[in-house]
């Protein structure tokens, strides 16, 4: 699968995202984040692995917003284990509610509820259900929290309730280290 097509989608939502966003006192940028993603079936565990490499992009705040804000959330699940591969694209938008709103504050605690689509790419052989690949859209929706450090930094942990796809659930947690690169 060529990872091209799917990282200019995503800018391209980003961008559209920052020309329609909310009059704040912020400035939209565009942030990289890495992190380590838990699935909580025990089959998923059994056929892939425990733990999976998240990588994200998406719409950052490198200001302080004079409110809360609808923000986007692209990442990427990759996991290869047993035999077995796993790619998960969730595409989500949220309201992120942040608890406190002082410009000078050097930490900022946010919690951020969202729902969006999922694009998955798998191939697993499980020994109840057998071979299964699939290339297909789903729905996804969760909640994230995390602390907002200075005007660069943000560590969070979202948990994302997947659509069930031939009887895999690929619910999850993850917990994740945001930067943001530069501003829109």
């Amino acid at each position: 699968m060529t990872m091209k097509p799917l990282i200019g989608i995503a800018a391209l939502a980003v961008f559209a995202t920052s020309a329609s966003a909310q009059q704040t006192t912020n400035n939209t940028g565009i942030g990289l984040s890495v992190g380590i993603f838990t699935p909580t079936a025990a089959g998923v565990k059994k056929d892939i692995g425990s733990q999976f490499l998240s990588f994200g992009l998406g719409g950052a705040s490198t200001g302080r917003p004079s409110d809360s804000s609808i923000t986007p959330s692209y990442s990427f699940i990759i996991a290869n284990g047993n035999g077995n591969k796993l790619f998960i694209l969730p595409l989500t938008y949220g309201y992120e509610y942040h608890f406190g709103s002082h410009s000078t504050a050097s930490t900022l605690p946010y919690l951020r509820p969202f729902a969006g689509v999922a694009y998955y790419d798998y191939s697993i052989t499980d020994y109840l259900s057998g071979h299964q690949s699939t290339k297909q859209l789903g729905g996804t929706y969760g909640i994230e929290g995390g602390i907002l450090f200075s005007h660069k930094i943000k560590v969070s942990a979202t948990y994302n309730y997947f659509t069930q796809t031939n009887g895999f659930s690929f619910n999850g947690l993850t917990l994740s280290a945001s930067y943001s690169l530069f501003n829109l």
